[in-house]
């Protein structure tokens, strides 16, 4: 059976390598390139793989790279052995078959290893000879655990920096494998990998199991694939690369590829400052090598630490902000930094009302807001706005050309208003966006650049302009949104629609689109108004990730709209009485002239 592209083993290959990807309509975009990272300049995002066709391109012009997935997963060491799939293998040329035993072991082999510390039974056990005709090229032979020879690595001793040619290669078109696959004992549960055959060398000179090495340096993980079913024989993997500016080679690129397995890695310390496992051998001996072993330890995983050091807070005295509405505050504790809050409704019901008043009580308490309207002018969002913050006694009705009473504010107080909220308020102009990827860009720089603390996205499907599968870009959509809130420490408000064929027994569902949105939310709001009384709507808490109290159904919370302020409130006398700091009236400030008080004051 011949390999069949299957879109799945993008996502498989992405987590084999650990990179960074997004599906961007029929294409998933990688981070970086497999294969240039980006270049000298870290170039991001121009790597792409067809889901379709599993066709990939790299865009960078000095890269270019680009074939099928076939091709992609060989070049990095991929092993497309899943399911009922034919594990993905080369066809590698076959060498003739010659045993260790019959190998001709000559002097040059044994006096260069010698001089690095390797003794002469360690250079015949492993088969290790040089041409017959240049003493000076060393001749390693790997042979599988099956004890096949497979492929030949040649040194040259004598190359010195400057030289021509190469100072190590391999036998042409043969299969790179992981250099002592025979000698390991397989009840001994660890394996420990090296960069180089001289380190792999050193560690079985000083007695220890198991060591092999990797066959063509740091930058090639072909042999992964060719080892794939030995390597499942180990729980434990040591890895002893090379130390280099700071870092220990391999471990990266191991700890991603073989993520079922424990791996540990020999602490910075037990390099003694020295490069790598032969020159500790040299320097300190077998016993100074052996205890580096024995002292590896396990590389702690990123983000995750012991639950005993994490610092004990006290969650009411994380930053937050009040909604305006007790009963919402009650049950929620208000409103909390890295917060996704849904806010959800039919349409024409008020949703954005409540979202937009929730922005006002933010700005009151002192809090820099962001707004975005993907359906209104950002002219009517001010207007509205400016009227919940101006309250009925700023508004002066009138009837227009129909008969129907509206209400104006005057423009002093939209001007006054305006100059209160400056510098603390502020709306995303649509008109100069055309795509949902750049309008979350566009959030998050000014969320940092202006230091908002909280962000009103109205409405979701206004994100989802885009080319693709329309659930996968809003559940995209409501991630980055939630993780942009964590990231900058912001709250984000997120306004929904909602379906029209309702749960009634669990309001979260309701919200029209992908399932993700209502994971993604920290808490979950729904307003819908009464269709029995006027200006009268309840407010349902249907999910509370923090505190988890919630009011559905006949524990909802009973509301009321206020036509002309456009607030909405749970105390229908009040609801539009309450005065904003705008309107307060300022404190006095006493101007001094001290100028003609004596010198020497008293004070």
């Amino acid at each position: 059976m011949s390999y069949q592209f299957d879109k799945k083993d993008i996502f498989d290959l992405a987590k084999y390598i650990g990179a960074d990807i997004q599906v961007k309509g029929e294409e998933v975009n990688f981070l970086y390139c497999p294969f240039c990272k980006g270049g000298e300049h870290r170039d991001k995002n121009k790597f792409f793989i067809n889901t379709k066709t599993g066709q990939f391109i790299c865009h960078r012009g000095s890269c270019g790279k680009k074939g099928s997935f076939y091709t992609l997963a060989k070049e990095v060491g991929f092993p497309l052995d899943f399911g009922t799939k034919e594990p993905l293998r080369k066809n590698y040329k076959v060498l003739p078959q010659k045993p260790i035993s019959e190998m001709v072991i000559r002097d040059g082999a044994i006096e260069y290893l010698k001089s690095r510390g390797i003794p002469e039974e360690i250079v015949r056990k492993y088969g290790i000879t040089t041409q017959k005709d240049r003493s000076n090229i060393l001749c390693m032979p790997f042979y599988n655990q099956n004890n096949n020879l497979v492929m030949v690595k040649y040194r040259n001793t004598t190359f010195k920096k400057g030289d021509k040619g190469s100072k190590e290669w391999v036998s042409k078109d043969t299969m790179p494998i992981l250099y002592g696959m025979q000698f390991v004992n397989y009840d001994n549960p660890q394996l420990i990998i090296t960069e180089g055959q001289l380190d792999s060398l050193s560690l079985a000179t000083a007695g220890v199991e198991n060591a092999v090495s990797v066959p063509m340096g740091k930058c090639n993980f072909e042999w992964v694939n060719n080892c794939w079913d030995f390597l499942q024989r180990f729980k434990e993997i040591v890895v002893f690369g090379d130390n280099e500016n700071g870092e220990i080679t391999l471990v990266k690129e191991i700890s991603q590829k073989l993520i079922q397995h424990q791996i540990k890695v020999i602490i910075q310390a037990d390099y003694h400052g020295l490069k790598d496992a032969n020159d500790i051998l040299q320097k300190y001996g077998k016993d100074v090598l052996k205890q580096a072993v024995e002292s590896a330890e396990a590389i702690p995983l990123n983000f995750v630490k012991s639950m005993a050091d994490v610092k004990p807070i006290n969650i009411s005295e994380l930053p937050h902000f009040s909604t305006g509405i007790a009963e919402i505050d009650r049950l929620t504790g208000g409103f909390f930094e890295g917060q996704l809050v849904v806010i959800m409704g039919s349409r024409g019901e008020g949703k954005s009302t409540l979202a937009s008043q929730m922005i006002v009580e933010a700005v009151e308490q002192g809090q820099n807001a962001l707004m975005y309207s993907g359906e209104l002018p950002e002219y009517l969002v001010k207007n509205w706005i400016d009227m919940q913050f101006a309250g009925a006694d700023n508004l002066t009705p009138f009837l227009d050309t129909y008969g129907k009473e509206t209400f104006i504010l005057h423009d002093d107080t939209k001007l006054k208003i305006a100059e209160w909220y400056r510098d603390r308020l502020f709306i995303i102009d649509e008109m100069g966006i055309s795509q949902g990827e750049q309008l979350i860009d566009c959030l998050e720089k000014a969320i940092w650049q202006h230091r908002i603390k909280i962000c009103l996205v109205d409405n979701l499907m206004c994100f989802c302009n885009y080319d693709g599968d329309i659930f996968t870009n809003q559940g995209r959509i409501a991630t980055r949104l939630k993780e942009i809130a964590v990231r900058t420490k912001s709250t984000i408000l997120l306004v929904a629609h909602e379906r029209k064929n309702k749960d009634r027994e669990d309001v979260s569902n309701n919200i029209s689109g992908s399932a993700d949105i209502a994971n993604r939310g920290d808490v979950i709001l729904r307003y819908s108004r009464d269709k029995e009384i006027d200006g009268q709507g309840r407010i349902e808490v249907s999910k509370n990730r923090l505190f988890g109290d919630l009011a559905t159904g006949d524990k909802s919370i009973t509301a009321y709209f206020d036509k002309p302020s456009r607030r909405i409130s749970t105390d229908k006398s009040k609801n539009n009485l309450k005065v904003y700091s705008w309107a307060k009236p300022q404190q006095e400030v006493i101007h001094l002239d001290i100028s003609d008080l004596p010198e020497d004051l008293p004070f």
